[in-house]
């Protein structure tokens, strides 16, 4: 029955993105607020984004909501990323349960941009003014909404607030992310995420979709220490599809090595190994350490470093 119910899953999932991918795909630019789609975690990162179905700490709350089910610790997270030339991001994160079926996230993530140049319509310099992008996460999720329908199902979403700045601009959206995860077994797990879903964003008298995302994951756990992962990325208003997969393997439940690969970038313009995600992580007495190297080709290399605590 449970392996029936998964491959019915599968197939309307995949029914669904031919759909939406018809009706809203058409290519007409790229989208508002594409701060949104940097993934900050060190973890997830390293395995090249193949993370929403293997969630089960802070990273959650941006991956898949309805993973804070498998947080059963509170649990603390920072991320500082240094990304392309002047600009700077990171994430701060808290998770915790309010009961045995009810888990909440709370998360702040922001880029920012300093000393863009500012120029006329002769090309010359008139100073420099600075963009700053921020959104607040308030997530919640429980098990066993659906218990009847199929055990051991979690649910969950999220309200994200989101306000950006350019030089003396500044404009303000909502958006909300509704998730599913679902283990099929002690080995195999699936989720599934519709991300923000809004109006779209207002500067001026322009406004701007937001970048609507369907994010399909699945992990599974061939041994006890190895987890091998897939996760498909379709925006549909930018009409792009990405495929990341990535792998994570423990030692003695301390030392993490991390990799993954995600396809779907420019590799003509970028160079073979923009995609490539590596990374590992540490953890004593409940206090983690990750790191991942994520090369962008000519672009340049980012750096990731996240710190967590579960208490």
């Amino acid at each position: 029955m449970k392996k029936f119910l998964c491959l019915v899953l599968a197939v309307l999932t995949s029914h669904f993105l031919l759909s939406t991918s018809c009706l809203y795909g058409k290519g007409l630019g790229t989208t508002g607020a594409q701060f949104l789609k940097i993934g900050m975690g060190a973890r997830p990162l390293a395995m090249a984004g193949a993370f929403s179905a293997v969630a089960d700490d802070v990273n959650s709350i941006y991956y898949s909501p309805a993973s804070l089910t498998r947080t059963e610790n509170k649990e603390v997270s920072a991320t500082y990323l240094k990304y392309f030339e002047d600009v700077n991001a990171g994430f701060i994160g808290y998770t915790g349960s309010c009961s045995e079926k009810h888990y909440v996230g709370v998360g702040v993530t922001y880029l920012q941009v300093t000393d863009i140049e500012e120029r006329d319509v002769n090309e010359a310099k008139l100073g420099d003014f600075g963009a700053t992008d921020i959104a607040l996460f308030l997530n919640y999720a429980r098990k066993d909404l659906a218990s009847k329908l199929l055990e051991n199902l979690a649910v969950g979403g999220g309200l994200k607030l989101i306000n950006q700045t350019i030089d003396d601009e500044k404009a303000f959206t909502v958006a909300l992310d509704l998730s599913a995860y679902y283990p099929a077994d002690d080995k195999l797990s699936f989720a599934f995420n519709i991300q923000n879903i809004s109006y779209g964003v207002k500067f001026i008298d322009e406004t701007d979709s937001l970048p609507l995302n369907i994010k399909v994951g699945a992990a599974y756990k061939p041994v006890k220490d190895l987890t091998v992962a897939v996760d498909l990325d379709e925006y549909i208003i930018d009409n792009k599809l990405y495929a990341s997969v990535g792998a994570e393997y423990w030692i003695k439940n301390v030392l993490a090595l991390r990799s993954g690969y995600r396809f779907g970038y420019d590799t003509s313009s970028l160079g073979d190994i923009v995609g490539l995600g590596a990374g590992a992580g540490v953890k004593i007495w409940g206090v983690t350490l990750d790191y991942a190297f994520v090369p962008f080709g000519d672009l340049g290399d980012t750096h990731r470093v996240s710190f967590g605590a579960k208490f």
